[in-house]
């Protein structure tokens, strides 16, 4: 070890730990190493410190180390302990990504760094830029980190191939990070690493199940928030444990779900923050600081708090629900007292039976060692992208030489000379690339540079909108386009906590400007993140965990030993489901009810995905398309129109195994899910440009490698078609049996996966005055334009000042006939009355303005208020407004105008077709 590094590791932390010396050991000794260990053991320090003194003790030219990390890995805190490291020993070390300034990569062509920290996605850039290839050359060690992070998906993959073409002009080590995962030796083959350094020590956790029952507290606190017992009991006993123990990371399975239960808690009046991806990067340190100097007591958080960000220390972690998977829940609990010897304390507070039983076999597999593997994967159209970097680098190569450089990376070692040839016969098609027969070279053509560079990234274009709040003038965060296109102006909706409410929709700066309201029927955000997977080994042990509980409910406890819960909560989950059908690790139930078929099956999301489109193929075939299906962890729920008989479902499961997967794809390509991937994998291919909108995608390359690659991309993410036809199997050889129920109410577990994800909703937690209340103040605060139809005169008021006006008069004219309008209906009404009193002749389309404010104005005059009331509402225009006018007052007035909202809303997109279609025939007919 270098002099200079062995004085800075003692002012830092007097010596290395016994991790950190045997990782030294290792890449001293010329090495490529895989580092496995949990958050807080020295990780990163183990990877860069042997780098940092090879550096020194060889005088290596830069750049001598590469240092990729995921984004989400790539936080402030990593760069500061890396620069602080660099600063010491005199090694600069340097970022750059997507956004570093043109001035700052032109600064490190011309004087580059000894360590360059770089994303996956930039390797590929750098690769390109000729200046830089010179100083790649120079590259003796690429470090990549949170590598479980990349193993299981396409950015993996393109890592993998870039490194490959890293190796064609430099000869460097490996130095590969993870937490731990189930498949350890698999993963050091994936990146190449000659050994696995682990720590010596064992990392202790204490894992509590809670699964609490609510008290007269609990009612009083649920009055209080507009919340059920049930519900206030969870809150209750999770502020408890934040209370008990200091500081707290609180977290949540979604973003949407940290959000809603963080406005809760502060609801409450709890100092509380969110913690996600989507936030912006102020609102994100923000809160990082104020848990780290004790203005929070907790932080809300998702996966993006899984890493090691500086908070300082952490006393305690609390998931809300189960963490769905035993390597989320190690990673989240080792955040809580992380250093060596320490034990993490977690805390799972659970909201139903299943979610109980899940959260025990998680712990329970953790404490075991029992760790979910990571499934490498491939992918043909990163391949094609691989294929033109190489020739962007080379102009021309042999057609062998990329199938030859590919087959070395891990994930395409079985690559086929077929495949590889249908992946050129897409880009020679799509005029990227071309071959000469004569000289058996693959050469470039012109599109190429555009689609690599287009390319770039694996992850599917997402376009989000920045949120702005108008009251601080500051962006807040980002929402999916998804969610943004069923906003209107005046909806609300939660976000970091609050709620807020839509002032104006910028579609063409991508801006949506809010304000924050009071309402708790908050519209909740559509975030990307989808709910984690449980894998096919936790649900089949739940199951396992259900028969031993119904068999000897003494013995099955012993299957739970080292678990931390108590007897009286199990024996009460398990009380609210034993005199019902439920599945096991032996048995399948189908239960039908008048309105839906539930097969209860513990095979996991995405087995039961695929044993749910068997069914429902079969059920399509005999009676159409009038079923929509839904496969989660421990059901899969179908809404049917009329009652199915259980026997007849029963025996769409006996099917031969080698036949799941013709049925399974042919059921796949029928699907949303299907159309969106292929788009995005055509595109990777280059078959497609990156603004293309094609409707009927699958016509169009069904049949070749784009439709395969759409297939497998499925295959691997969502529907596990090697664990559906284990079930088969075991149906088959009579270890597993189905057995039917015929019902006319849904049984415990049957209503709780039908109304899966209504936690905190507030349908049924709150009465009916209470919900009518807070619609009514919502319409009181809402913003409207009073507009006299006779002169033109007009004023912004709230609703709520219309209530107290008793002569309803303009003040410039006085006449009766005063309208309610929405801003911009008004603003389209005055210049059409200026025609009017001026004697010109309308338009079609402003003769209906000019008609639709005049009636506004009658019902005004006719109803009072409640016409106010009823044109304030979204939705409800002068015609609907009419006809509820005549029907209803009062209470009945609210409910009437709340209906019509919903009903709105559900038909929004025909009203705006149909709007648009008849604009679309008055510019014709003008035309």
């Amino acid at each position: 070890m270098h002099p200079l590094l062995k004085k800075i590791i003692r002012e830092r932390f007097g010596k290395l730990n016994r991790l950190q010396q045997d990782a030294f050991r290792e890449v001293s000794a010329g090495k490529s190493v895989l580092i496995i260990a949990p958050t807080g053991s020295g990780k990163t320090e183990a990877a860069v410190l042997p780098v940092f003194s090879e550096i020194l003790e060889e005088g290596l030219k830069p750049i001598s180390a590469l240092y990729i990390a995921p984004l989400k890995a790539l936080n402030r805190d990593l760069l500061e302990r890396l620069e602080w490291w660099g600063e010491k020993l005199g090694i600069s070390v340097e970022v750059r990504h997507g956004d570093t300034s043109s001035y700052r990569k032109a600064k490190q062509v011309k004087n580059p760094p000894q360590m360059l920290i770089i994303t996956p996605e930039t390797l590929g850039v750098i690769l390109t830029v000729k200046s830089l290839r010179k100083h790649l050359e120079n590259v003796k060690f690429v470090i990549v980190d949170e590598i479980a992070e990349l193993v299981d998906n396409k950015r993996g993959a393109q890592l993998l191939l870039n490194l490959e073409r890293l190796e064609e002009i430099a000869d460097f080590k490996r130095i590969g990070m993870t937490a731990t995962v189930g498949n350890e030796e698999e993963v050091r083959e994936w990146l190449k690493a000659d050994v696995i350094v682990k720590p010596n020590w064992k990392k202790s956790y204490r894992f509590h199940v809670l699964y609490p029952t609510p008290t007269g507290e609990d009612e009083e606190l649920g009055r209080e928030l507009s919340l059920s017992p049930e519900i206030a009991a969870r809150l209750r006993l999770l502020w408890d444990i934040v209370e008990r123990h200091g500081k707290a990371l609180i977290f949540t399975n979604t973003r949407q779900f940290a959000e809603i239960l963080a406005h809760r808690l502060k609801a409450w009046g709890k100092p509380v923050e969110v913690h996600h991806g989507s936030l912006s990067k102020e609102a994100r340190i923000k809160a990082e600081k104020g848990l780290k100097e004790g203005r929070i007591r907790a932080l809300i958080c998702t996966s993006s708090m899984e890493l090691g960000i500086d908070i300082g220390d952490v006393d305690v972690v609390i998931q809300y629900m189960s963490p769905r998977q035993v390597n989320r829940l190690v990673q989240r609990a080792g955040r809580a007292k992380h250093r060596i010897g320490e034990i993490s304390e977690a805390y799972m507070i659970t909201s139903n039976v299943e979610d109980y039983l899940q959260s025990l076999i998680i712990a329970k597999h953790a404490l075991e060692g029992r760790f979910e593997a990571v499934e490498p994967m491939g992918g043909l159209d990163v391949l094609a992208s691989f294929v033109v970097g190489l020739l962007i680098e080379y102009r021309r190569l042999p057609r062998e030489k990329p199938y030859e450089i590919a087959r070395r990376a891990y994930v395409y070692r079985d690559l086929s000379w077929k495949d590889y040839l249908d992946v050129l016969r897409v880009l020679e098609d799509a005029r990227l690339i071309g071959y000469d027969e004569e000289t058996g070279l693959l050469y470039l053509r012109r599109g190429a540079f555009q689609y690599y560079y287009e390319n770039l990234s694996t992850i599917p274009d997402e376009v989000s909108w920045r949120v702005f709040d108008a009251k601080s003038g500051h962006i807040i965060g980002r929402l999916d386009e998804r969610f943004v296109m069923d906003l209107e102006e005046g909806m609300d909706f939660i976000m970091n906590g609050r709620s807020w409410i839509v002032l104006e929709i910028d579609d063409e700066s991508k801006l949506l400007k809010v304000r924050e309201s009071r309402s708790l029927e908050s519209a909740i955000p559509s975030w990307e993140g989808e709910m984690i997977p449980v894998p096919f080994s936790v649900a089949f042990a739940v199951g396992r965990l259900k028969r031993g509980l119904a068999f000897d409910f003494e013995k099955a406890l012993s299957l739970l030993d080292g678990v931390e819960f108590s007897k009286d909560e199990l024996k009460r989950a398990f009380e609210e489901i034993k005199d019902e059908p439920f599945s096991t690790d032996r048995d399948i139930i189908v239960e039908s009810t008048p309105k839906a078929l539930i097969i209860h099956a513990d095979f996991g999301n995405r087995a039961n995905e695929a044993l749910g489109r068997i069914v429902h193929s079969l059920l399509i075939l005999r009676y159409g398309r009038v079923f929509s299906v839904r496969a989660q962890a421990h059901a899969i729920v179908f809404k049917t129109p009329f009652q199915l008989n259980p026997e007849e479902v029963k025996g769409y499961l006996y099917q031969e195994p080698e036949t799941l997967e013709f049925i399974v794809a042919r059921s796949l390509r029928d699907s949303h899910a299907y159309r969106w991937r292929m788009l995005n994998v055509a595109k990777r291919f280059g078959a497609l440009r990156r603004d293309a909108k094609i409707r009927r995608v699958e016509r169009l390359f069904e049949g070749t490698v784009i439709e395969r690659e759409t297939l497998d991309e499925l295959y691997h993410d969502k529907v596990d078609v090697k664990k559906a036809e284990l079930v088969l199997e075991m149906l088959k050889r009579g270890s597993l049996r189905v057995k039917t129920a015929l019902r006319r109410e849904p049984s415990t577990l049957a209503r709780l996966n039908m109304a899966v994800g209504g936690e905190f909703l507030l349908t049924g937690a709150l009465e009916r005055d209470e919900v009518l209340e807070l619609f009514r103040n919502r319409l009181l605060d809402h913003e409207v334009v009073l507009v006299c139809t006779n002169c033109g005169w007009h004023s912004k008021t709230k609703v709520a000042r219309l209530g107290s006006i008793k002569e309803r008069e303009c003040p410039r004219c006085g006449s009766r006939m005063l309208a309610v309008a929405h801003p911009i209906d008004a603003e389209e009404f005055l210049p059409v009355l200026d025609k009017v009193r001026h004697g010109r002749p309308l338009e079609r389309k402003e003769e209906r303005t000019y008609r639709k404010l005049l009636k506004a104005a009658d019902l005004v005059d006719a109803y009072g208020f409640d016409a106010v009331l009823a044109l304030a509402s979204y939705g409800t225009g002068p015609d609907t407004a009419a006809r509820i006018l005549s029907q209803y007052r009062g209470d009945a007035l609210l409910v009437a105008l709340m209906e019509r909202e919903r009903e709105f809303i559900r038909t929004r997109r025909f009203w705006v077709d149909k709007k648009n279609e008849e604009n679309n025939k008055e510019k014709g007919q003008e035309s």
